[in-house]
């Protein structure tokens, strides 16, 4: 097979460059934060006959508190769709009964437009009936 050789543009050096300082270097930054927090924790839990279930306790009150705060704000959003849709099922009968009063009206509209493009054709027809009729009638026959 044909081996390409990389491509080496500006915008890719550009797009490396921004990947590095705007997702890896954060995301390897708040690691290491955590991993320090964590030895410091370890050490000060054990370090100098610490009690280890105070940090314990820490510890777990910082692994909660995400979880939460997300649980809040799940059940404000809950009750923010309970309530929107108790406004929507008292507003609803009104709101279908004036659609549909407009839906109506829009129908006897476009009835009364179908009538009256045909309104001529059907006379043609008529008209002509009667002309035929005549002419029978002159020539006597039935």
């Amino acid at each position: 097979m044909n081996e390409t050789p990389p491509i080496k543009s500006p915008t890719l050096r550009q797009h490396q460059r921004q990947f590095f300082w705007q997702i890896l270097f954060p995301m390897l930054f708040v690691a290491l934060i955590g991993l320090a927090a964590g030895g410091l924790v370890t050490w000060a839990a054990f370090a100098n006959k610490g009690d280890a279930r105070l940090w314990a306790d820490i510890s777990l009150i910082w692994l909660l508190a995400p979880m939460l705060l997300l649980a809040l704000v799940a059940a404000i959003a809950a009750g923010g769709l309970i309530y929107g849709l108790a406004r929507l099922t008292k507003a609803t009968p009104r709101l279908t009964a004036r659609l549909q009063e407009l839906a109506d009206s829009g129908a006897k509209g476009l009835r009364r437009i179908a009538d009256g493009t045909t309104k001529p054709f059907v006379w043609m027809e008529q008209a002509a009936a009667v002309f035929k009729s005549a002419i029978r009638l002159l020539l006597g026959r039935k």
